[in-house]
């Protein structure tokens, strides 16, 4: 089930209003205005667009664009619901007496791999095929989420970069249109603004988005795990309770990968002293 994700936005515009809060305080409201650059902008977004163009095909960034959308929402973990349902599943199959390999096909399914995974059982495909068919198929949703990934990351990488271009490129303008110190002050200032957009839109909004990606494909990978256990289990014929087990075995190391991600965090936010 996806749900609108309100911390991503949340987040993003915080950061900006602390920097503006920030600059009120330190400079006074007054100097906001200088903060304002449309050819920055320009030198900026139009310098990370091209770095993109350049190093990815048009599909690529189609599709990363798509995928980026997902950080606005966020899909939960339903483990439990899927249990369920493949118990459920596997029972209905074991009531026609001699398994053959096909079962009725329910018609609430909305999830396109779980719907090609029953349509494999249906058709009576032996659980090595089945599976060699379904890992392709993560398979190729792992390297398309890596692409749009790298694409983020990339995105990151090069802000900073084309905004020391476009503070080179006003420092070169300033230098040789004014004569004096006093005169190049307010150009050199100016001209800085560039490489603080290069920074600012590479920690605050294209890095973060980056790794919301790399978690949200580590969730999705994991569910995608979770049904291919289950639609073997279903193929073999295997006991209900066996398939439960299995099954509950994915809630642990979902609650595992959980905590030892908190411990991360604790221990890169604590101290230790020696």
């Amino acid at each position: 089930m996806n749900r609108r994700d309100l911390f991503t936005p949340i987040g993003i515009f915080l950061g900006f209003l602390f920097i503006y809060i920030a600059i009120s305080i330190v400079g006074g409201i007054q100097m906001l205005p200088q903060f304002f650059s449309f050819s920055s902008i320009l030198i900026v977004l139009g310098g990370i667009v091209a770095s993109i163009f350049v190093g990815f095909g048009a599909h690529e960034v189609r599709n990363a664009i798509k995928v980026v959308r997902k950080t606005f929402s966020r899909e939960e973990l339903q483990i439990e619901a899927l249990i369920t349902f493949f118990v459920e599943l596997l029972r209905a199959a074991k009531k026609k007496g001699a398994f053959d390999g096909v079962v009725d096909k329910p018609t609430n399914i909305t999830d396109p791999f779980i719907s090609q995974g029953i349509s494999l059982i249906m058709d009576g495909i032996d659980p090595v095929t089945i599976q060699e068919i379904l890992e392709t198929e993560i398979d190729a949703l792992q390297r398309r989420h890596t692409r749009v990934y790298e694409i983020i990351n990339k995105a990151g990488r090069v802000a900073p970069a084309w905004g020391l271009v476009g503070t080179i490129i006003s420092l070169i303008i300033a230098l040789n249109q004014f004569d004096t110190m006093r005169e190049l002050g307010p150009e050199i200032a100016g001209a800085l603004i560039t490489a603080f957009y290069g920074i600012v839109l590479s920690q605050l909004v294209f890095y973060p988005i980056a790794n919301k990606l790399a978690k949200q494909s580590e969730d999705e990978i994991f569910m995608k795990r979770v049904v291919l256990t289950a639609i073997l289990s279903v193929r073999k014929n295997e006991s209900v309770v066996l398939l439960r087990e299995k099954l509950q075995s994915f809630i642990t190391d979902a609650a595992d990968y959980q905590l030892q991600e908190l411990a991360k965090e604790t221990m890169g936010h604590s101290n230790p002293t020696v």
